[in-house]
């Protein structure tokens, strides 16, 4: 098979998002997503976004992305890391050979740019998933490995049906618990905001911060509400947090010092209640890990994907 391999270019937008539909059925994307995850990206970088051809015909592509413009703080505090955020070949080719093709020439691209590590996983201000899907890209993840890739973590999302949810009276004891000891869960009000940016900045990851910073400002514009968010406070520090948007629930945490008290598993009841309140039948969760799922478990989130973080060293 003749390849020949391209940065991306809006010509080929609508063939890139029908090959993304085949080549990732559990994760097609609409141009608007394309648009405000990709190509509007502070750091978006066309010689890294590359696509493959055959014989005219688009058949697979590579988005690889690095702190070209916007510094990412911890998520790459030495500046030397890259990301594969999506990996695509249509199913009538070969994985193997032509994904191996677009990772050694995305990887080759990368080193130029004094890059040391390359993730497959979540790249924080635009990601799709935080890895790769273990079920149903088995394809992906042997290339992967076999391009010498090695699995570092795995993550996993997870629903449940909140229509019918309340708050369990074992959860409502344990906030009973913490009321006594001056823990308070409530709902965000607009005169924490220094507070509340002060506890997300000591905390939590840069990127979560980044999220809130622009759901915050976007209260003033209508476009988010504080009722989304609610904050743990013990006096007058803020001690925790939990968002939703949409039926999206998360990022939630709690300061180290406070953990093991049962403030995360009323933290996170209270949100879903407020959640349904809001009229919605279902939450889900992106990204979580196989400790924080047993409290989800206990209401009603089952795991629906598993995706497999990877790195590999380019040096």
């Amino acid at each position: 098979m003749t390849v020949s391999i391209t940065s991306y270019n809006d010509a080929s937008r609508e063939e890139l998002l029908k090959l993304w539909t085949v080549a990732l059925p559990l994760d097609a994307i609409t141009v608007d997503i394309l648009e405000t995850r990709v190509l509007l990206d502070e750091n978006f970088d066309p010689g890294t976004f590359l696509l493959a051809r055959s014989n005219g015909a688009l058949v697979g592509f590579v988005l690889g992305v690095h702190a070209k413009r916007m510094h990412l703080g911890d998520a790459d505090p030495e500046g030397d890391r890259c990301w594969i955020t999506a990996l695509g070949v249509h199913p009538d080719v070969n994985v193997k050979e032509l994904g191996e093709l677009l990772l050694s020439e995305v990887e080759k691209r990368f080193r130029k740019l004094a890059k040391r590590e390359c993730r497959v996983s979540s790249y924080p201000p635009g990601y799709f998933t935080p890895g790769i899907d273990m079920r149903a890209y088995k394809q992906y993840l042997e290339l992967l490995t076999s391009h010498g890739y090695e699995v570092f973590h795995e993550a996993l999302s997870m629903d449940a049906p909140i229509v019918l949810f309340t708050v369990p009276e074992k959860t409502i004891g344990i906030e009973k618990t913490l009321n006594a000891d001056g823990i308070e869960i409530r709902p965000y009000r607009r005169t924490d905001l220094v507070r509340f940016m002060n506890f997300l900045e000591q905390t939590m990851p840069s990127d979560w911060v980044r999220v809130e910073r622009r759901n915050l400002r976007k209260i003033a514009e209508g476009g988010f509400h504080q009722e989304q968010v609610m904050v743990v406070t013990k006096g007058d520090d803020i001690i925790g947090y939990c968002q939703f948007e949409g039926s999206h629930f998360g990022p939630f945490g709690v300061s180290d010092a406070f953990q093991g008290r049962g403030i995360g598993t009323v933290l996170l009841a209270r949100t879903l209640e407020r959640m349904r309140q809001e009229g919605y039948h279902d939450a889900w969760v992106m990204w979580t890990d196989d400790i924080a799922a047993k409290v989800y478990g206990k209401f009603g989130f089952k795991e629906t994907r598993r995706f497999a973080l990877l790195k590999k060293n380019l040096s």
